[in-house]
């Protein structure tokens, strides 16, 4: 009998596309890099905050491309798309106010209905949490993209320990009717998070680095196994 070839893996091109800043885009989009670098997948990563590069400081082989440019340039996201040709993964952390050119590439390029033939999926990873536009945003990408590609809700927890505006919402209820998966990023404490800011590490490597105090090294692990929990919830979503 001959032995059938094994599918090849479906590959994905994640993207956080809101354009509110201060949401914790560039902090998710590290943690999913831990935890898809930890897994061992091939992957890319890209970062398109021109005026921060907030995601290439912890994730240095991040590749920036500068998306503040004219509509008729924004085929230079061409690079993110061509990096699946050797990646399994593409990771794009996008920059405040940055989500309206990505998606305006998006159907320029009518990248939604060539997720088959370039054998990709295109994932939306939006962030909830207690801040009006940033549901609203989300509710938006709802009415456009709906079963045009896929998504994971991410609650983030940084402000707040109830995301009772988001919970509440129209936008939650239609996101559940669809099945979307929600993930939790629990509260970092703020001393430790500040500095794997200033020593620009992520979770995963201030785990174990010296630059921070032993009682932050010890709170990275517990928030790092925790992250590691949720991320297994969305695995199917997430990985290749």
């Amino acid at each position: 009998m001959t032995s059938q070839p094994k599918p090849q893996p479906r590959k994905k091109l994640i993207v956080f596309p809101q354009d509110k800043g201060g949401i914790g885009k560039s902090f998710v989009a590290t943690l999913l890099y831990d935890y898809l670098a930890e897994h061992g997948v091939k992957l890319k990563t890209f970062d398109l905050d021109h005026a921060n590069s907030t995601f290439q400081r912890f994730v240095p082989e991040a590749q920036f491309i500068d998306t503040d440019v004219d509509a008729n340039k924004l085929a230079v996201l061409d690079t993110v798309v061509n990096s699946l040709e050797t990646a399994d993964v593409a990771l794009v952390d996008n920059r405040a106010s940055g989500g309206t050119k990505v998606l305006r590439y998006i159907e320029d390029s009518r990248l939604t209905e060539l997720q088959k033939q370039l054998n990709f999926e295109l994932i939306f990873v939006v962030i909830a949490l207690q801040d009006k536009d940033a549901i609203s945003q989300i509710a938006d990408l709802l009415d456009d993209y709906h079963d045009r590609v896929s998504w994971l809700v991410v609650r983030n927890y940084r402000d707040t320990p109830a995301i009772t505006m988001y919970d509440g919402s129209k936008t939650r209820e239609r996101l559940q009717a669809k099945g979307v998966l929600e993930i939790e990023v629990p509260c970092l404490t703020e001393v430790t998070r500040n500095k794997l800011q200033m020593s620009n590490l992520t979770v995963s490597k201030g785990c174990t680095s010296p630059e921070v105090h032993l009682l932050d090294r010890s709170r990275c692990q517990t928030f790092h196994a925790e992250m590691a929990a949720q991320f297994e919830k969305a695995k199917g979503v997430i990985l290749p």
